[in-house]
């Protein structure tokens, strides 16, 4: 799964707006919300299910805009 997360200049925290299976529309959605509002950066994270000790899900970082 791929989880898409917006965060703007006055957010304190990114806001997911999406999870896909898919990257490729992960990254669409990206795209178009940058292309909306130019302010905004992007993170794109790769889950594949596990959990650390504490009970949070694992990700990994794919892209950054």
């Amino acid at each position: 799964m791929y989880q898409v997360y917006i965060d703007t200049p006055t957010s304190f925290e990114p806001e997911m707006v999406g999870e896909f299976k898919d990257f490729d529309k992960a990254l669409e959605l990206a795209d178009a919300q940058k292309k909306e509002n130019p302010e905004i950066s992007y993170t794109i994270e790769e889950t594949n299910g596990t959990v650390n000790s504490y009970g949070e899900q694992i990700t990994s970082v794919v892209k950054r805009g």
